[in-house]
């Protein structure tokens, strides 16, 4: 068949055809040699990404590209990069998986370079050519170039160059760097010692006018290479970053021992690591062996901005396990509120601020590294922070490194048992700072700082001139008394009395392991309990909580069970009948199972019902799925039940009578947050907790 160019079959029938009927043949005729898009009142819905690339390309358009799975090297080498330099469009990418191989693309593929642009859900998901899932012979990866440590020369994913966009409820699981499993001991950029090829997250960066006023909201993002996850470069500003989710790696350094084959890294540099202050390349001028017993980030930072960065806001935002959490001290201006930084460092801090930089509501700990190192002593900061207990913290580090001058701070901390390394301190270098420290913790303030006002309930050293200190008698003037709860209301984990090794991360209690343990005080079963449920996830293997009454060995009221739930974000309800139990008394959940974080527990409650036997309970348990949740969800296994979905203030938002097996809800008027839904059955009663993108 012979092809006619367009602008040619155009003339022909110009020229030959005048009547209409013949320029509707025309058009039927064109539309055949280009791509084509359904769509109904400027909605245009595309199921290839070589459409989605064209279409996002235009403006002011509904863009829906189709739930499906799609794979980036279906597009030709040279066209792999997805820009959308279309502006006013909304882009819907809901139940959309766009697929990346690994060493396919050596560059930035997702780019929004127009303006007042929404992109809405979908997932963006690198993987490995050999189906490799999560990179455990670091020997075996770094040394596969080709297929496996390969990155994108330092670019990231997605970068956003325009003005005004909203990317909403995107999920991301970043892979492929080399090297990977060092985190940045070999150096993080021109001077390195082999060579990187890092793999960021997101980028907002501004060029000719770009890069201002940009929003990410209910990002989702797992990652597993080395660089960022979510930062800022020159010329971004009025940069707003909201209910996100960041989550590393961490490599203990005694595994990196075990990396013995001649090409490998320890191996070449003779199980060393350079000072940083001499050269980089081999052989080091300066260097010391791997110390064992550290834990290493694999991955740079979590949120972080750069030189020639505008304001930045981060709202309800969690980082964990990556170098550094949310790092924004290079910014002209910086608010953070009402998020949590954790087990992030070695080489990072988890925050640190521009001057009169403003945190608030916020948390974190020191476990690898201090929980703010006021990196350059940026100055008149206010912070109001609650220090998260540390007792398993390694490495020579202090707990705060306060630099700079003419702060006002307050330091909170969550209950449990105390912190007993009395070496550990929260350090004061500058001058004409108020701390107001509501924890036991030790605070030193070093023979530069002067002029300060402290009020501490933790001992003070003052090695200082002019600084004005008053005590508070002990830390029960200040820490808050455990409250007493209805057992038949839904209980928060994180509102535990007393703990042993468990964190608070976000709304919930997480770093569970074997062992550990959390104390509720005054609980009122009145007349009498008989079974219990609990919201609970895991990403892991799963263990048990063993429900306790009076102490940690006291009388063994039952045990859930908890299995893998698909990830640390994927919430199911748990359930189990109990002994029977009466009046007011103190009950301990006391956690067991194999290596490593087993569970994270978000709210449970008692019943004076009691379940089915336990084999049947399984079976009738209901499931509630995806959720997070953008528009739809699945309900399975709730026949001939009620689900009523309330706000976290108790207000009813939907309630919807469950006939079938199989249903499906529609959410999508729900405003984005936590919502908890309640499916009461003839025999059970379920608690789920939904995440609303």
């Amino acid at each position: 068949m012979k092809t006619i160019c367009p602008h040619i079959l155009l003339k022909i029938y110009n020229t030959k055809l005048k009547q209409k009927y013949h320029y509707t043949i025309l058009l039927i005729l064109m539309a055949s040699l280009y791509p084509t898009y359904s769509t109904n009142a400027q909605t245009t819905v595309v199921n290839s990404l070589e459409e989605f690339r064209i279409a996002v390309q235009n403006n002011n358009q509904e863009i829906v590209l189709e739930a499906g799975n799609y794979y980036l090297e279906d597009l030709p080498s040279n066209s792999r990069v997805i820009n959308c330099t279309g502006s006013g469009n909304t882009i819907d990418m809901t139940g959309a998986h766009i697929n990346t191989l690994v060493g396919s693309i050596r560059e930035v593929y997702f780019i929004i370079s127009g303006d007042n642009n929404v992109l809405r859900n979908g997932a963006i998901e690198d993987f490995y050519r050999n189906g490799l899932e999560e990179v455990t012979d670091f020997s075996a990866y770094n040394n596969d170039r080709d297929n496996l440590a390969y990155g994108l020369r330092g670019d990231p994913i997605m970068s956003i160059t325009g003005n005004q966009n909203l990317v909403k409820g995107l999920e991301m699981i970043v892979k492929g760097s080399f090297p990977y499993g060092y985190g940045s001991q070999y150096g993080i950029g021109s001077q390195n010692t082999f060579g990187l090829s890092k793999r960021c997250g997101i980028l907002i960066t501004g060029s000719d006018g770009g890069g201002i006023g940009n929003t990410l909201d209910g990002i989702t993002m797992y990652h597993y290479a080395f660089g960022h996850g979510i930062f800022m470069q020159s010329g971004a500003t009025e940069t707003t970053i909201r209910n996100c989710y960041i989550e590393g790696r961490m490599r203990l350094s005694d595994d990196m021992y075990n990396d013995t084959e001649t090409y490998d890294l320890p191996y070449l540099t003779d199980y060393k690591f350079p000072t940083g202050d001499g050269s980089w390349r081999l052989p080091f001028e300066e260097s010391y062996d791997i110390p064992y017993n550290h834990v290493y980030p694999l991955s740079e930072d979590g949120i972080r901005s750069y030189n020639n960065t505008g304001s930045v806001t981060v709202e309800n935002c969690t980082v964990k396990q990556m170098r550094g959490g949310i790092r924004l001290y290079l910014a002209s201006s910086a608010i953070v509120t009402n998020s949590q930084a954790i087990d992030c460092g070695s080489g990072g801090t988890n925050y640190n601020m521009p001057a009169g930089g403003t945190i608030t509501g916020s948390s974190g700990n020191f476990t690898y590294a201090p929980l703010s190192d006021f990196r350059l002593s940026r100055s008149r900061q206010n912070i109001e922070m609650t220090i998260i207990p540390s007792p398993n913290a390694i490495g020579p580090h202090n707990i705060a490194d306060i630099l700079g001058n003419d702060h006002n701070i307050i330091f909170h901390r969550t209950p449990g048992p105390l912190d007993t390394d009395e070496t550990r301190a929260i350090v004061v270098t500058g001058d004409n700072s108020t701390i107001v420290n509501e924890t036991e913790y030790r605070i030193i303030l070093e023979s530069s700082a002067s002029g300060n006002t402290i009020i501490s309930c933790g001992p003070v050293t003052d090695n200082g001139a002019n600084n004005d200190i008053t005590y508070a008698d002990d830390c029960n003037d200040i820490v808050q008394p455990c409250d007493s709860h209805d057992a038949f209301t839904q209980i928060e984990a994180e509102d535990f009395c007393d703990m042993l090794g468990v964190q608070i991360t976000g709304d919930a209690v997480g770093y569970i392991q074997n062992g550990d343990w959390i104390k509720f005080e005054a609980i009122d079963f009145s007349s009498g309990a008989t079974s219990i449920s609990a919201l609970v996830s895991s990403g892991n293997s799963g263990g048990t909580i063993e429900v306790r009454q009076t102490s940690v060995t006291g009388n063994l009221l039952g045990t859930l069970e908890v299995q893998n739930t698909g990830s640390w974000t994927s919430w199911e309800t748990v359930s189990t009948n109990i002994s029977l139990v009466t009046g007011v008394q103190d009950i301990y959940f006391v956690f067991s199972g194999g290596s490593g974080y087993l569970l994270d527990i978000d709210s449970f409650s008692f019943s004076e019902d009691t379940l089915l036997s336990v084999d049947d309970n399984k079976l009738l348990t209901p499931s509630l799925y995806p959720n997070p949740v953008a528009n739809t969800v699945t309900i399975e296994r709730a026949a001939d039940s009620i689900i009523s979905i309330y706000d976290v203030n108790g207000r009813t938002v939907f309630t919807q009578t469950i006939i079938s097996e199989k249903e499906y809800l529609d959410l999508g008027k729900l405003t984005t947050g936590v919502y908890y839904a309640k499916v009461n059955g003839d025999n059970t009663k379920t608690v789920f907790k939904i995440v609303k993108k």
